[in-house]
């Protein structure tokens, strides 16, 4: 029913679905306000029509300008506003989370809030990321393959070539800007991870910052991994400078933001449609959560990981989730058999699966507030829902043992034993550990495919349970989609579903078409069949999709190595080919009876690779550019306490170097003066009760802990206290000197140094200590109570 004269008036007052009135509604407006007005207002409507040019272009003004205001007209505000009926979105991604590991796709974790999604919407059993953190975000926030937005690798370890350089390219702007653009208001709360090396500061650029990419609200951690007891957390751009122990853990600090700013953004524009990226960053490492979801799940996976692995193919198989005939792939020979463990091996296993599981379950119970509160507010079917369990699959980087030390295990070259987990087990989960489980947990949570995270080849590395919810829009609720899709399919599905056209210029930028499609309509007509192809790359790490068709070549580097074996030919690496349609998880290899398939999809294979930047090919994990890094400062200069820095863009590893902190204290003063990462890898330097400190950390073993302590208190103004590292080179032993003016006060040997400092966000802190603390300090809130003047810090040739 179209609104009265009056009721159309009163409805232009007050601001109500703003230029969204129909014909006969403007008709009715022109009785009430005069032609002139209604016309001014249809002008405006019919411009928000034009939505591939953004932003939405203010129309020429068309009222009445008089020589005073009573023969003059003026026009309505003009903002862009959403097409009627446009949704909310909520868009859920966890992490390292395999396709088995919860509930809802057959697993041994109970997830009865995305459940819940799955029962109203639909559960997609062969949707794909990327393989591994950024560039699945990447391609999530731009609806483009991962190397055409410059991230072919995690941002941490950007090289300058077009595929890999960490930048997205002006032309393939964000699905948040592009609804920023059409009226939407938008935030992000949780994992970022694709912000570049040199750019993690205050002083930017931020462009590639949530902020810069569209989101106008953002809460939450850039980098790969960071404390769940601890984090450094940033607001927008500005980091969260408390430094105070563990309290709140952040997957429910991530979940009150995201209802906060809802309430907000619903309280200030209540017909305003709102886009959320909630990425709460679990279950990556430190597998960290509250003792008691632990308990839940004690003596839970005694039966070890192969035998977890059919129980899951088995209960999938009964739920539809996957094929009849699909078979359990077998566990590969890098992965022990559960048998071969030692007693105080499974101990430990079980134990690290135990909190991988706790972890879920507390990740979820976050989610379900979020949707909890959908549903009180009355806004819950007005929402589209995408949630997507994992940015790639499990992650298997602890190896065959598990680690305490997930970034030390991995890139710092820590060496932990059986005794030093068992008697670290009580303590699995908590504040005092980054660790994360063995491999075999991971293969296990993939089943029944094969592999884990990295595997751009292999469907454990690249396929994840997703479900999509929207009420009112789905079919068969409940139901399992068997239609491929990809995480780039994400912004053309939200786009579809607010009515919005992909952008064609932004800014007076060209854009590039979408990679991806819509997936909109498999809400209510999955179609198994569709014609579609799509490539996979990762570090050498190689896998195209046609039409059902998968060819694969990998070049059998381990997630727990950094490159693949020496043994290995990179030059006659072969082509693996499997028919997905028949052969769900990737079990049988028929490349030898199909070489014309194998020729014509590598053909194929090799120009998506030339379109895409692909190219050059690394299969280390580890790259590190050459560009650049002449262009860094040489010295640093910290004018007093309350400084931090993303440590790492400020690269110690390798380098030799002189620290000097100019301060003034008393005898009894105490606190951090300069620390840089953490106990897990980290150091600082330090008073305690006036006597110089220095500590460095490999990890928290207290082998690889180095320490320098002055014998007598020092007090008084304009104090010089001096430290000089010599390094050995990358990961090498280093020597470090302590002064006091030119008095020596300690001398050390470090065995080993640290590539990166753990977590990999952590902070470089002056006077302070913020995040996760390198050791214990006396002084009250990890702050020095004396007074820093100026701490120097020089790099040596």
């Amino acid at each position: 029913m179209h609104c009265t004269a009056g009721q159309c008036h009163a409805k232009f007052l007050q601001g109500e679905a703003r230029f969204k009135f129909t014909e006969a509604e403007l008709g009715n407006l022109r009785l009430s306000t005069g032609s002139a007005l209604a016309l001014i207002i249809s002008a405006q409507a019919m411009a928000q029509t034009q939505r591939d040019t953004l932003p939405v272009a203010r129309p020429a003004f068309s009222a009445v300008i008089g020589d005073t205001k009573a023969t003059a007209t003026e026009e309505p505000a003009f903002s862009a506003s959403a097409p009627q009926n446009a949704p909310n979105v909520l868009v859920f991604m966890s992490d390292d989370q395999g396709f088995s590991m919860s509930s809802t796709f057959g697993g041994p974790v109970p997830t009865p809030n995305f459940a819940r999604l799955a029962e109203q919407g639909v559960r997609y059993n062969r949707f794909h990321t990327v393989g591994i953190c950024s560039p699945t975000r990447a391609s999530l926030l731009t609806g483009r393959n991962h190397h055409r937005v410059g991230t072919g690798f995690l941002t941490d370890l950007s090289v300058q070539y077009p595929g890999y350089n960490g930048h997205f390219p002006a032309s393939t702007v964000s699905i948040a800007q592009t609804l920023r653009l059409n009226g939407y208001s938008t935030a992000m709360v949780g994992k970022h991870h694709n912000v570049p090396p040199g750019e993690r500061t205050i002083a930017g650029p931020f462009d590639m910052w949530p902020t810069g990419l569209g989101f106008e609200h953002f809460f939450g951690f850039i980098g790969g991994d960071t404390d769940q007891f601890t984090p450094t957390l940033y607001h927008g751009t500005e980091v969260e400078r408390s430094a105070k122990d563990a309290g709140e853990m952040l997957d429910y600090r991530l979940a009150t933001d995201a209802i906060n700013w809802i309430h907000n953004q619903k309280a200030a524009a209540p017909h305003k449609p709102f886009f959320i990226y909630y990425a709460p960053g679990s279950t990556h490492a430190p597998h960290q959560v509250p003792a008691e979801y632990i308990a839940r799940f004690r003596g839970k996976f005694d039966q070890g990981w192969d035998k977890l692995r059919e129980e899951i193919w088995r209960r999938q198989l009964r739920m539809g989730i996957i094929p009849p005939g699909t078979a359990l792939t077998a566990r590969p020979s890098e992965i022990p058999a559960w048998s071969k463990l030692t007693v105080d091996q499974k101990a430990f296993a079980a134990r690290s699966m135990e909190t991988a599981a706790a972890m879920l379950v507390y990740q979820d119970e976050q989610l379900g507030r979020v949707l909890n509160e959908l549903e009180r507010m009355g806004i819950f079917d007005d929402t589209l829902i995408i949630a997507i369990q994992g940015d790639n699959g499990a992650a298997a980087e602890a190896g065959p043992r598990g680690t305490l030390n997930h970034i030390g295990h991995m890139s710092n070259g820590i060496s932990e034993n059986d005794a030093w987990f068992t008697q670290n087990i009580e303590k699995l989960g908590g504040p005092e550990i980054y660790g994360t489980y063995p491999a075999g947990w991971a293969w296990a949570m993939a089943s029944p495919l094969r592999w884990t995270k990295e595997y751009a080849s292999m469907l454990g590395g690249i396929r994840n349970a997703m479900v999509m919810s929207w009420p009112g829009h789905v079919a068969k609720p409940g139901s399992v989609c068997e239609e491929f899709g990809h995480v780039v399919d994400v912004a053309p599905t939200v786009l579809e579903a607010a009515n919005i056209p992909a952008p064609r210029q932004v800014y007076g930028v060209e854009q590039q078409p979408y990679d991806g499609i819509s997936l909109l309509d498999s809400l209510s007509d999955c179609q198994a069949r569709k014609p579609r192809s799509q490539y996979f790359e990762l570090a050498g790490k190689i896998g195209y999709f046609e039409n059902g068709w998968f060819l694969s070549q990998d070049d059998h580097r381990t997630p727990w190595n950094h490159s693949p074996p020496k043994s290995v030919d990179l030059s006659k690496l072969s082509w693996e080919l499997y028919n997905l349609d028949e052969d769900f998880s990737q079990s049988r290899n028929i490349a030898a009876r199909h070489p014309e398939k194998v020729a014509a999809m590598a053909e194929a294979w090799e120009k998506v690779a030339r379109d895409n930047h692909i190219y050059p090919i690394d299969h280390n994990f580890f790259r590190v550019s050459a560009a650049g890094t002449g262009k860094r400062p040489k010295s640093f200069d910290y004018w007093g306490s309350g400084i931090s820095v993303a440590a790492s863009d400020l690269p110690f590893a390798g380098k030799s170097f002189e620290l000097t902190a100019d301060f003034n204290a008393k005898s009894t003063d105490s606190g951090p003066i300069f620390a840089v990462g953490s106990k897990f890898g980290g150091w600082s330097l330090y008073l305690e009760n006036g006597k110089p400190n220095f500590v460095y950390a490999l990890s928290t073993m207290p082998e690889d802990v180095t320490r320098i302590t002055a014998s007598s208190p020092i007090s008084g103004d304009r104090l010089k206290i001096r430290l000089r590292f010599r390094s050995q080179g990358v990961g090498g032993p280093a020597t470090v000197s302590l002064y006091n003016g030119d008095q020596e006060l300690g001398r050390a040997r470090i065995p080993k140094t640290l590539l990166i400092q753990v977590p990999s966000d952590e902070m470089i802190d002056v006077g302070q200590d913020s995040g996760t603390p390198v050791t214990s300090y006396a002084a009250a809130g990890r702050r020095f109570s004396g007074k820093i003047n100026r701490v120097s810090l020089t790099f040596e040739p």
